[in-house]
């Protein structure tokens, strides 16, 4: 019976320290895919469990201050830094951001001016005020003048994935989403445009570190993979990162 007791009083204790020892990233919805990946590879490599979040920004800095639970974000650097009322201990780089301009597969667009085609009769675009490329869709647009053209026929969702998965539906001819999410879902649309980098803001991505996970042994860990690890560059490499 003693035995029993310290067999289980042992495994009581393993679990709890698996429990304390898992960490929470949240990230936009765009960049599920790769991201995943990369905590797959990590996690398989026998570091400690990462639990995910994925959705637009203003649900995830939201969800950061209500729970207090999320140790890493990726985002914008310079939204993260400035507007998103978060304290992060550090940034790390993963990438920049590409805007592109996917269509369906009964369409083609050959420059971005098409999207005032006829043809074209509507154009999806992720929320401004909770996805970035929402608002670099939007900066495109006016900075090349097409914004009066096509502003009726847009149609705002919340996140990029809302925006693939209409152009995969058929339900929109046109999209504007990331390269990432374009790669991941090239044989199911038609294609992709990218526009010229010079009429949007740059999009500089970062895993920020929340203050009070800095010195946290598993969050060391995990950002020494994301330095080191081969698997993460050929994540990004592939992810058009």
């Amino acid at each position: 019976m003693i035995r029993l007791l310290s067999i289980l009083f042992i495994l009581f204790l393993s679990q709890s320290v698996a429990f304390a020892e898992a960490l929470t990233l949240a990230a936009g919805a765009g960049y599920k895919r790769p991201l995943a990946e990369m905590i797959q590879a990590y996690e398989a490599s026998g570091g400690g469990k990462i639990d995910q979040i994925y959705g637009n920004m203003g649900q995830i800095i939201m969800q950061a201050k209500a729970s207090g639970d999320i140790a890493f974000i990726v985002g914008e650097e310079a939204f993260l830094k400035t507007s998103s009322g978060l304290k992060f201990s550090s940034f790390h780089p993963i990438g920049e951001g590409v805007l592109v301009i996917a269509y369906g597969k009964n369409l083609t667009l050959q420059k971005p001016e098409d999207l005032t085609k006829p043809e074209v009769s509507r154009v999806a675009m992720p929320d401004e005020k909770h996805a970035i490329y929402g608002k670099a869709g939007k900066e495109f647009l006016q900075n090349t003048k097409l914004m009066e053209k096509v502003e009726k026929k847009l149609l705002v969702v919340a996140t990029v994935p809302q925006v693939s998965a209409y152009l995969i539906s058929g339900e929109v001819e046109a999209g504007f989403i990331n390269l990432t999410d374009a790669l991941y879902i090239k044989d199911r649309i038609g294609g992709y445009l990218t526009p010229d980098r010079s009429t949007y803001g740059p999009i500089k991505l970062v895993l920020g570190v929340l203050k009070g996970f800095e010195a946290n042994t598993g969050a060391k860990n995990f950002l020494n993979f994301l330095k080191v690890d081969p698997q993460v560059r050929e994540i990004l490499k592939k992810s058009g990162l």
